[in-house]
């Protein structure tokens, strides 16, 4: 890393922080899902991982959206 480089973590504004703490959800527990699926229904891997793609996704639009608004006030 660079010398003097840092983050200002004040300088995030709303959106980013909506879009990285959904990131963070959605990844989690698109995780959680695909070790139950495949582990917990002993689904075949790729199933459970194509499952966990899905969820990511449905679970990223639907957090971004309700983070984007609670920080936009």
């Amino acid at each position: 890393m660079a010398q003097g480089v840092t983050v200002n973590l004040d300088s995030w504004t709303p959106t980013d922080k909506a879009r990285r703490l959904a990131t963070l959800v959605a990844a989690y527990l698109a995780v959680a899902a695909v070790l139950g699926c495949w582990l917990g229904l002993a689904w075949p891997w790729y199933f459970a991982l194509l499952a966990g793609v899905a969820l990511y996704a449905a679970l990223y639009f639907v957090s971004y959206a309700v983070f984007k608004q609670l920080f936009g006030r």
